[in-house]
């Protein structure tokens, strides 16, 4: 009987995209299960590839199958519930196994390979191109990497000369497979002899040098000491370590440390609080759902400040008495230190944080205490959905409502389908959470397919904080033409005599948002996408902020050379400016994109803002959810409408949840809380919901809405986006998709809609013309099976592949 294993191949296209059955060689068939890697001969030049056991089978009679090469790993990266998910993601996303299998990984661990030439004989009559191969090689050990010999030896005919080498035996070429990222490991030092023994020899005076003696008094202490940290304790050059070693007292090994994001932060331990009647009923009945060890999915819709978080606890406390481990997604890295600062408090060591702002190295380390059974807790952003637990009891999405879970890279997944799917295959519960849940979910929890509760009270008793919508419109009347209401300025300069720290909220950074020529209208925009250059002041450049170009603001109008070139729009960075204009001695911090690219910037800003009861903070969307800080009592928003003109028909939707989350910051401490939104549109519903944080009323509004224009929840929708440099080839590729998809679809009975091809809203990114096909359906499977058909034929011919073809299914951005 032969032993098989089926393979997926990593970076295979589309087109090669399947399992792949290779024999298992004898020497490998006793260690060789599902989810380990291994190296295979691939395609017709049989070059060796990285590959993904997903199956293991038996074949009485096939014996010309190629053979795998090696094997990576000791034990399998992926467990088999992975498996089972990266099937359902190649079906669900439209993608390759490699692309699903990437997510499930830390970065950094896929193998390359790097070809090695070795010296076996360098005796014998060369041509003196040959001659010169073989004299580097001697030179440099008799062993070189192929690319370093090829550029030393600079020959045009360096391949041929390689191959005849090898064919006379004087040389022999193999490949090395290395990962970017692997375990860490210390040098340190420790006892060779017993510790009595020692402590005799020093105090008979048998050790005479007092630094010999201070190093073996450390180490009588301790198990082990690194040795780079016993050179500088004890001020001593590696060389005295080398003669104690000589002496017989000490020895070297190595020794494997972890890389822990959390090593050099404290967290003060908390015990479970005694919750509140709506807490305590939201507890009793998902513990139940988690005893019943079945899937069950669950929607808890409760106001800002209502104690969702320790409902998260107290939950998880009890999936780890009961034996099972639990995932706690957030919405962005933001929000993650406090998360963790939350959780390590309860649960301490067995918490463990993934998310990208971590290094290769710490982020290899959480992943492998995950699979290695050492941690019981995962608390991260959109990629802690894939941590690797084999017992999963419960999965928690905080506000659940936010688009940073869904991908904008292949797959395009949203990390709630993840979870959900996960959840089914391991039994567990799947719990979302948010003061303003996104419309698909709240519809879901209406009809029934999932469970609805609700905590429609503040934890601590505290009112909602006191709401004032400012028309800006009154403001241009009265002649105020500030960025700042007088009714806002006044608070603000309240809250600064008093003590108390304001939130300002604007969801644009950069200082201004276009830079416009007042002489003949021209607008500054990037040259590689369709759109509006951002002036940053600091920098003083104008930037793109899609493919990052960037130029000197320029003095005079590139048209017409005019010098009456200005600056519009507001941004965080000129709102920042503004406050400390206006308000003298106003301590002022800001927390956008460009002043969080540091790995520990977000944690700095928030605890700079509240250690130091900094006056005011402005921000953009990530200043808006989840932070506690008991001292803001004042909440300002500006340009409250911006998102509601996006082009989206989701804007009303964000719209809503922003002002919410955002006016959910203020009076979260024992001090009632005031929110003034600046708006020019104080009529919308969003607007007037979420000013009386009426979520209700709100999703009555909008679920009309979407039923009328058949929008999700009662369908679904497909953007597919063709790019590429010649605009009319585009065009083409749109249009013959178009057809395909219309073939597909022809007299099927299916509801659904075809739109465009259109242009895309952003016509043009990173030099590459944009055209968009949205799909409407009402069934799912349907849209998914029309989709692989014709992604399929498109990529069946590669002359094609100059229009690349994105689908992404149910986008949060119709951009």
């Amino acid at each position: 009987m032969i032993k098989i294993a089926s393979v997926a191949v990593s970076n295979a296209t589309r087109k090669f995209d399947k399992d792949y059955h290779y024999i298992i060689p004898d020497k490998y068939i006793d260690s060789i299960v599902p989810g380990m890697r291994v190296i295979v001969p691939f395609g017709k030049s049989n070059r060796l590839v990285e590959g993904y056991v997903l199956e293991l089978l038996s074949d009485p009679e096939v014996s010309s199958l190629k053979e795998i090469s090696r094997v990576i790993d000791d034990k399998p990266v992926l467990k088999e519930n992975m498996i089972k998910l990266a099937y359902w993601m190649k079906k669900q996303y439209i993608c390759t196994y490699s692309d699903t299998i990437k997510c499930m990984l830390p970065p950094g661990i896929g193998v390359s390979s790097t070809k090695i030439v070795r010296l076996k004989k360098d005796k014998g009559e060369f041509k003196e191109s040959i001659k010169k191969i073989i004299d580097v090689l001697a030179n440099n050990g008799g062993e070189m990497e192929y690319e370093e010999l090829k550029k030393q030896v600079n020959a045009k005919t360096f391949a041929k000369h390689i191959n005849s080498l090898v064919k006379q035996g004087c040389i022999e070429i193999h490949e090395e497979f290395t990962s970017k990222v692997k375990e860490k490991h210390i040098r340190v030092v420790y006892l060779a002899k017993p510790w009595e023994e020692v402590i005799y020899d020093i105090e008979s005076n048998k050790i005479k040098n007092i630094k010999h003696i201070r190093i073996l008094e450390l180490l009588v202490e301790n198990e082990y000491i690194p040795v780079g940290d016993i050179v500088r304790f004890v001020g001593v050059s590696a060389s005295v370590l080398e003669t104690l070693k000589k002496n017989g007292y000490l020895e070297f090994g190595d020794i494997e440390v972890t890389r822990d994001p959390a090593a050099n932060m404290t967290y003060e331990r908390t015990l479970p609080m005694n919750p509140t009647d709506e807490q305590r009923i939201v507890i009793d009945r998902v513990k139940n759902m988690t005893d019943s060890g079945k899937f069950q999915e669950v929607l808890l819709h409760g106001i800002t400040g209502s104690g969702k978080t320790e409902v998260y606890l107290q939950l998880i406390g009890h999936c780890i008495n009961m034996g099972k481990q639990a995932i706690v997604l957030v919405p962005e890295i933001s929000l993650t230190p406090q998360m963790v600062n939350r959780f390590k408090g309860r649960f301490g060591e067995d918490v463990a944080v993934i998310h990208s702002r971590l290094s290769l190295g710490e982020r290899f380390d959480q992943w492998r205490l995950v699979r290695d059974g050492k941690t019981k807790v995962v608390v991260g952003a959109r990629s802690a959905v894939f941590a690797p637990f084999d017992n999963l009891g419960l999965v928690i999405i905080d506000e659940e409502h936010e688009s940073s879970y869904k991908s904008e890279i292949v797959p395009k997944y949203h990390a709630a389908d993840i979870a959900r799917q996960r959840c089914i295959i391991e039994n567990a519960v799947l719990l979302h959470g948010s003061a303003t849940p996104s419309v698909e979910t709240y519809y879901r929890a209406k009809t029934g397919e999932i469970e609805l509760l609700e905590m429609n009270k503040r934890a601590n008793n505290m009112l909602l904080p006191e709401v004032r919508i400012i028309d800006m419109r009154d403001e241009l009347n009265a002649g105020n033409r500030s960025v700042f209401s007088r009714c806002l300025k006044d608070e603000i300069r309240k809250n600064i005599d008093n003590g108390q720290q304001t939130i300002v909220f604007l969801n644009r950074r950069g200082y201004a948002t276009f830079i416009l020529c007042r002489n003949c209208g021209y607008v500054l925009k990037c040259p590689y996408c369709d759109v509006s250059l951002t002036y940053h002041s600091h920098e003083e450049r104008i930037i793109c902020h899609y493919c990052g170009y960037t130029v000197k603001n320029p003095e005079s109008c590139p048209k017409c050379k005019s010098n009456h070139i200005r600056n519009f729009g507001t941004g965080t960075q000129r709102i920042e400016e503004e406050i400390k204009k206006q308000f003298e001695g106003c301590t002022v911090i800001r927390m956008d994109l460009d002043t969080t690219t540091g790995k520990n910037s977000y944690e700095e800003i928030l605890r700079n803002f509240r250690d130091n009861n900094i006056n005011v903070m402005v921000g953009t969307q990530m200043i808006a959810k989840g932070h506690d800080f008991p001292n803001v009592t004042l909440v300002g928003v500006l340009a409250a409408d911006s998102i509601l003109n996006a082009g989206d028909f989701k804007a009303a939707e964000r719209t809503f949840q922003l002002l919410t989350q955002v006016a959910g910051r203020a009076g979260r401490g024992t001090i009632p809380g005031r929110v003034i939104i600046q708006t020019y549109n104080t009529d919308n519903y969003s607007i007037v919901c979420a000013c009386e944080q009426d979520y209700i009323s709100f999703y009555n509004n909008e679920i009309l809405v979407r039923e009328k224009l058949l929008y999700p929840p009662f369908t679904h929708l497909a953007s597919l986006i063709l790019s590429g440099i010649n605009d009319k080839q585009v065009l083409n590729r749109a249009l013959f998709v178009k057809n395909e998809l219309c073939k597909h679809f022809k007299d099927d009975g299916s509801k659904k809609q075809i739109l465009g091809p259109l242009r895309a809203p952003l016509s043009k990114i990173k030099n590459k013309y944009r055209w968009r096909i949205v799909i409407k359906c009402e069934e799912s499977d349907k849209l998914i099976d029309v989709l692989t058909k014709v992604s399929d034929s498109y990529y069946s011919n590669s002359a094609k592949n100059s229009v690349a073809l994105s689908v992404d299914i149910n986008p949060v951005n119709m951009l």
